[in-house]
């Protein structure tokens, strides 16, 4: 066994390429972040406001969640 440990030696163009590398990873990974959380938030706001078809019409119309039995849109009552 060997009782010295070689460490190589890197070149700066190394570093530079390698923190380059690491800055596109990171805006990368900070605007899927910023997607995900868009879509969580619109999801979220979607279930607080649902949306139901009414029966004559067909258009979709918001109802609080407690009022599930009213079909109709407010044009066809």
């Amino acid at each position: 066994m060997k009782d010295e440990i070689d460490i190589p030696i890197q070149k700066e163009e190394d570093f530079v390429a390698a923190n380059i590398r690491r800055d596109n990873y990171s805006r990368v990974r900070d605007l899927q972040a910023t997607e995900f959380n868009t879509a969580i938030a619109s999801r979220l706001l979607a279930q607080d406001k649902s949306q139901v078809k009414c029966e004559k019409c067909g258009k979709e119309f918001a109802v609080e969640p407690e009022t599930k039995d009213l079909l109709k849109c407010p044009v066809c009552r």
